[in-house]
């Protein structure tokens, strides 16, 4: 008897701690995969914030005249390429431009295009090479019950930062419209569209189907949180958003190349026409988790022709 019973706390004993290790794996799994995600997310805010230092501070070094754009004087100095964001795989990463060069590590593989490239829309500009824009979604561009995005704005990968409502910055001596900076300065931002491989993408609204901000839902009584249905036949504003300068995607010369989904391959962070991403989840197409992060350089130009 004394065994039996001894054999039976064992057996209750096993069956515990198999409970507590199923608790405890799932939410160490939980956390892991957390840490992972945004792990990458601060350190591509690294890398970002580096690339806008030393770009704007080789750019402030270059010889050029004290007249003329941000955009002549960055194509002109070797340190950026639009065409060099999309690379075949295998690609010495110091073959590319400085700049080019210093993002690399951002870069993800794209299986639908067999190619190398850094995040956003694919597109081709107007001397027909593939490259990368990035569409802006802003607060309340969002359908209420489904998530479905409406473009508010495009944007470069590199830019120069533009007054509001100005189409020139202060790179030029001569600039009319330098805003907060004196004429004469180099101001470079960096754009990033971090999409989660983990996470999942939410809105938040309140009772009556209001969007609200994730974080004005603290103490809101009612909240819904709805994931994003993955569905760019359902993305409107990409014809009438414009960049900062004030153009649109085809006035800018870039046109949307929506790559056919690789069969080989399933959902992806970056897939789609916008390059939103699509994940399974929830028995459904869901859209990951985004947030664009930008870094910008600003150096006084330090020499001219």
């Amino acid at each position: 008897m004394r065994t039996s019973s001894h054999q039976d706390r064992r057996s209750l004993r096993s069956g515990q701690a198999l409970i507590e290790f199923a608790v405890i794996a799932f939410v160490m799994t939980f956390l892991l995969g957390a840490i992972l995600a945004f792990g990458f997310l601060f350190f591509s805010a690294n890398v970002l914030q580096q690339a806008a230092d030393v770009g704007a501070m080789e750019l402030s070094r270059h010889p050029f005249a004290p007249v003329g754009t941000f955009d002549e004087a960055l194509e002109g100095s070797g340190l950026y390429s639009e065409a060099s964001l999309v690379v075949v795989p295998g690609t010495d990463p110091e073959t590319l431009p400085l700049i080019n060069r210093l993002l690399y590590s951002t870069y993800i593989y794209d299986p639908d295009i067999d190619r190398v490239r850094y995040p956003g829309t694919l597109v081709t500009n107007v001397d027909g090479d593939l490259t990368v824009v990035i569409p802006l979604v802003g607060f309340g561009n969002r359908d209420s019950s489904t998530g479905a995005e409406t473009i508010s704005e495009w944007r470069r990968v590199v830019e120069e930062v533009l007054p509001a409502g100005a189409s020139e910055g202060p790179f030029a001596l001569d600039s009319p419209t330098p805003g907060s900076l004196e004429p004469g300065m180099v101001a470079l931002r960096i754009n990033f569209p971090y999409q989660s491989a983990a996470l999942v993408a939410y809105i938040q609204s309140d009772s009556d189907g209001n969007i609200v901000r994730p974080a004005d839902t603290v103490g809101l009584n009612g909240v819904q949180n709805i994931p994003v249905t993955a569905d760019d036949a359902s993305v409107t504003g990409a014809a009438s958003a414009t960049f900062p300068n004030g153009q649109t995607l085809a006035a800018a010369g870039y046109i949307l190349v929506d790559p056919s989904a690789n069969p080989n391959f399933g959902a992806g962070p970056h897939r789609g026409t916008y390059g939103f991403g699509e994940a399974k989840a929830f028995a459904t197409t869901v859209r990951p988790y985004r947030k664009v992060i930008s870094a910008q350089g600003i150096y006084r130009r330090e020499v001219f022709e």
